[in-house]
């Protein structure tokens, strides 16, 4: 089985972005070797993701947020897919989501713990 690179973000509890990228091992042969990059939130910094964007609402800094016009093409695409449309699948809190979710990935694709 081939190696997969991997790009994963986190928001909650710790901030984080982290790349697994596969290449050869150095030598002969065709051997991979995975090499992980991770960007994380400096620590003892306690702003949250959100906590910035709700302080630049505030302070009436724009540009953290969209224009006008472009939420609006973007409601265009969503607005025929809600309603009673789309049917709405529960699932436990903490959980992966409902096993529908699965249908969303082509059958070789997995789900990846972001945190793993």
């Amino acid at each position: 089985m081939t190696p997969e690179d991997r790009l994963r973000f986190r928001i909650w509890p710790e901030t984080a972005v982290s790349m697994t990228l596969h290449g050869k091992k150095p030598g002969a042969g065709w051997e991979p070797q995975a090499e992980e990059l991770s960007f994380m939130q400096q620590p003892g910094s306690d702003i949250r993701p959100y906590d910035r964007l709700i302080g630049a609402a505030l302070d009436g800094d724009r540009w953290l947020f969209a224009r006008q016009d472009t939420v609006e093409a973007a409601w265009e695409i969503v607005d025929p897919v809600l309603g009673d449309v789309v049917p709405v699948h529960p699932y436990a809190k903490g959980s992966w989501g409902p096993s529908e979710a699965a249908r969303l990935l082509s059958d070789r694709d997995t789900w990846y713990d972001p945190a793993g």
